[in-house]
């Protein structure tokens, strides 16, 4: 479902993918302690959050590795000395938070992947965000 597909053509499908992802979990229903029940959700709205899940992870990957480069790239420039401590601590705060997102994302996109696998709509449907 989701390793088929180019960055272009998931990118179009999520403009926000990382908003959308937020406002569409409350469609979820929740079957126990924290575990949420994909098998009696909609498959329109388990492939699309599934498809939110993965383009995220997907940004996140990629902005880590870009703030990664930007680092080396300033040191080797001759930089003015060291960072200063707070924003080290910052940016290691950032980068734990935004691991820490692609990893439930990773998660949130397996399972939909999951129980999606045979999902193949001919028109497809659009489930609405919900509303903050």
């Amino acid at each position: 479902m989701f390793d088929d597909q180019t960055d272009e053509e998931l990118v179009t499908e999520a403009e926000r993918p990382l908003r959308d992802l937020l406002l569409l979990m409350p469609h979820l229903q929740v079957r126990t302690a924290f575990v949420i029940d994909y098998q009696s959700a909609e498959p329109a709205l388990v492939h699309q959050v599934g498809t939110n899940a993965d383009v995220t992870m997907r940004t996140v990957h990629r902005g880590t590795a870009a703030i990664g480069r930007m680092l080396v790239a300033v040191y080797q420039e001759g930089g003015n000395g060291p960072l200063p401590a707070d924003c080290v601590h910052a940016l290691g705060a950032l980068l734990a938070e935004l691991g820490d997102l692609a990893d439930t994302c990773h998660s949130i996109a397996a399972s939909c992947q999951r129980y999606t696998a045979d999902y193949n709509p001919r028109t497809p449907k659009v489930i609405p965000n919900a509303r903050p």
